[in-house]
């Protein structure tokens, strides 16, 4: 999964790809920007990542809006 993040130090919006098990860990990466590790996700910034020929249903559908693919 895609996830993104704030830095609460400098402002600067950053996404880190990490599996479900990290993130559940306590996934706390450190800015790129200034290396502060005081970091909020941005809840709207969650995407999935499926490789090549993942195949299974698609999760968007009628009405998702734009992006969701």
């Amino acid at each position: 999964m895609i996830y993104a993040y704030v830095c609460d130090r400098c402002g600067a919006s950053f996404t880190v790809k990490a599996t479900l098990a990290e993130k559940e860990r306590g996934l706390s990466p450190p800015c790129p920007r200034c290396g502060s590790r005081d970091v909020t996700q941005d809840l709207s910034g969650v995407g999935v990542v499926r490789g090549p020929g993942a195949g299974g249903p698609s999760v968007c559908g009628p009405g998702s809006g734009a992006g969701c693919c």
